[in-house]
This record gives structure tokens, C-alpha cells and sequence, in this order.
């Protein structure tokens, strides 16, 4: 899987809005899946931490997202994860705040680590996100569509198809087609 990867398509035409979540349900949502699954069947808390903050895959590999953070940095963030009390955590949102608090202060972690980070160690806890949690070419992907790229967060009332995190992964794939398909709804608009 190559997240955030934009995607291909026929440039002689601008798809609709429903062609894209279709082409991301298509050709990505079940490579999600499947990526998520690795972190839902981990033996313990501590070994989902751990593959989760190490941005590890399946396959051994490193999650393209986190490619560039030095190791030294990762293994702080999971040292840093390790230490958290998770018995409280009941939604996504809390987690989410929770690892962003531990992860906030390491240099080199950004926004889209702790999103990535919770969304993996989620997978094993059992929380999805009920909202699309904007950053990089996600938030892209949201000014594209004239949505509120400025929030941190963005209600679910867009792609109702799609669960939240899968809406998140479409919006950074096909960022660029969101573009050319809300020009195509408003030629005025630069």
C-alpha cells in the first residue's frame, strides 16, 4: 500500500464526485483494510504500540508517511507511547488527544504521524475515527472541495459512502481530481 499516493485517471475528462469515491473503493479501500488488519492482530498492547509508533508494516517495511523520521525518533515516540495509560481511552478522539500529547513535544513527529500513529494503534483498540482528521494532502484534497480546510477536524455530512478514515484516505489521494472536479462546478472560481 501506498497511501496519499495520487491517484491516475483520465485526464480527458473530469470524474464526478461519486466516480471518485467509487475509483477509491475500487482501488484502494481494501489495501487500507488489509494494512489496518496487521495492527488489529497484534498479540499484545504493547506489540500494537510499538509496530504502530515504528510505523512498521507487514512485510517488515516502514509506512511511507514516516519514511523520512529517523529511527532514533520513532523508537522515542514509541518509548514515549509506551508509558501511557490506554484503560480510559473509550473513542478515537481520545486517543487521538492522548497520543498527540505524547508525541506533540518529540522534534520531527508532525501532525500526520499522531494522526497515523492513533489511527494504527486504533486499529488494535478497536476505535475508527468518527471524523476526518485534516493534514498534508488531506487538508488539500478538503480546499479542493471548498470545505473547511482550516479546521482541524471535519464533520462526517461529506462522502457518506465512506467511513471517516476512508474518507480521509480519498481526500489525500485524489486531491487533485477533487480540484478539477469543483472547477468543473464553478468555471468562475480560480
Amino acid at each position: 500500500m501506498n497511501p496519499c499516493q495520487p491517484a491516475k485517471t483520465d485526464s480527458r475528462a473530469t470524474p464526478t464526485l461519486e466516480e471518485i469515491v467509487a475509483a477509491y473503493l475500487r482501488d484502494h479501500a481494501e489495501g487500507e483494510a488489509c494494512y489496518l488488519r496487521f495492527y488489529q492482530i497484534q498479540k499484545s498492547l504493547p506489540d500494537a504500540i510499538t509496530k504502530s509508533a515504528l510505523a512498521a508494516l507487514p512485510n517488515g517495511g516502514r509506512f511511507s508517511h514516516q519514511r523520512r523520521i529517523p529511527g532514533p525518533v520513532l523508537i522515542q515516540a514509541r518509548d514515549a507511547l509506551l508509558k501511557l495509560d490506554y484503560s480510559n481511552v473509550h473513542t478515537f478522539a481520545e486517543l487521538y488527544e492522548k497520543v498527540a500529547a505524547a508525541l506533540r513535544p518529540i522534534r520531527g513527529i508532525g501532525i500526520l504521524t499522531i494522526y497515523d500513529t492513533a489511527h494504527r494503534l486504533g486499529a488494535y483498540l478497536k476505535l475508527s475515527p468518527d471524523q476526518v482528521y485534516l493534514h498534508a494532502g488531506v487538508r488539500v484534497g478538503a480546499k479542493a472541495l471548498g470545505l473547511g480546510e482550516w479546521r482541524a477536524k471535519l464533520p462526517m455530512s461529506a462522502f457518506q459512502r465512506l467511513r471517516p478514515e476512508q474518507v480521509e484516505d480519498c481526500l489525500c489521494i485524489y486531491n487533485r481530481q477533487l480540484k478539477a472536479w469543483r472547477q468543473a462546478q464553478d468555471p468562475n472560481r480560480h
